[in-house]
């Protein structure tokens, strides 16, 4: 991954900046992982879809450091989705199909809302789609436990190989580590 990229990225005033909900340090070793994943699989172009987009703040992440074709998805007009919707209406998930036009999803990263069920669902609905790496944000974070013990239990109950990145600067102060202790979980659908 180009490294200057990645943190012209992180250090542009482009508004949509402010709004990446991402601890930096997990962020970029998980967007050195995904690259580094669809490079030794000869994989060109890969579809990412992300549901909950924070003001699609990670797209230029995806597109420009992983080369990938990133389709966001979300319930709020505000934050500029590709595809206006809810996760769980039939409506959103035929509006995904037209755009993947018979494509699989090479990365799904669930990031929408945090209860139980909703990721739940989210998995459940989106994984089939999904060929390579599921994505989960928040899986360790203290104030979205829902994610965290939805990820412990798939983690612990499936066959595939379960991943996670998680940083913690315990040097410095709790407001400088805004977003500590949020982690992002990948499950490996095709191993290592």
């Amino acid at each position: 991954m180009n490294m200057k990229k990645f943190d012209m990225l992180a250090n542009s005033n482009i508004p949509r900046r402010s709004l990446l909900a991402q601890d930096m340090s997990e962020w970029k070793a998980y967007l050195e992982f995904v690259k580094g994943y669809f490079k030794n699989r000869a994989i060109i172009k890969p579809v990412v879809v992300e549901i909950g987009v924070m003001h699609n703040a990670q797209k230029p992440y995806y597109e420009e450091l992983v080369d990938a074709e990133h389709i966001g998805i979300d319930i709020n007009p505000n934050c500029a989705p590709d595809i206006l919707g809810d996760s769980h209406k039939p409506q959103t998930m035929q509006e995904l199909h037209r755009v993947l036009c018979g494509r699989k999803i090479d990365l799904l990263f669930i990031d929408g809302n945090h209860s139980y069920d909703n990721v739940k669902q989210d998995y459940e609905l989106y994984g089939p789609l999904t060929e390579h790496i599921i994505a989960f944000h928040d899986i360790t974070a203290s104030v979205n436990s829902d994610v965290r013990r939805f990820w412990q239990e798939l983690s612990r109950a499936n066959g595939y190989l379960a991943i996670a990145f998680n940083q913690y600067n315990s040097a410095v102060s709790v407001v400088e580590n805004k977003f500590i202790d949020m982690g992002i979980g990948l499950i490996l659908k095709r191993g290592m």
